[in-house]
């Protein structure tokens, strides 16, 4: 996906599409400085599929925990990093063995 905005959207919209039942859970949620940090889970069930990785969709729940971190500047994220749990839902979703 692109860098920025256009990619996030893009991100946003495959995962809205694969998970439209989706609920995310603020599981924490800090701020020091310019930084905002926060924890998430987001469970749904797959009824869209996720084509970049193969899976139809085969109505599996999944449970997926995600942490990002935000540079805020000028009342605007500026930066952004993130890191998802992949290899588990792409286990929950029977593309690859559970180990």
């Amino acid at each position: 996906m692109p860098p920025g905005l256009a990619g996030a959207k893009m991100a946003h919209q495959a995962s809205m599409s694969a998970f439209p039942d989706r609920k995310m859970t603020i599981d924490d949620l800090f701020a020091a400085g310019d930084r905002v940090a926060v924890r998430t889970t987001i469970r749904g069930t797959n009824q869209g599929g996720l084509a970049w990785i193969g899976v139809p969709a085969n109505g599996r729940p999944v449970k997926v925990e995600s942490i990002s971190i935000y540079r805020v500047a000028d009342g605007k994220i500026a930066e952004h990093w993130g890191q998802n749990d992949v290899m588990g839902l792409m286990q929950q979703l029977g593309a690859m063995p559970s180990a």
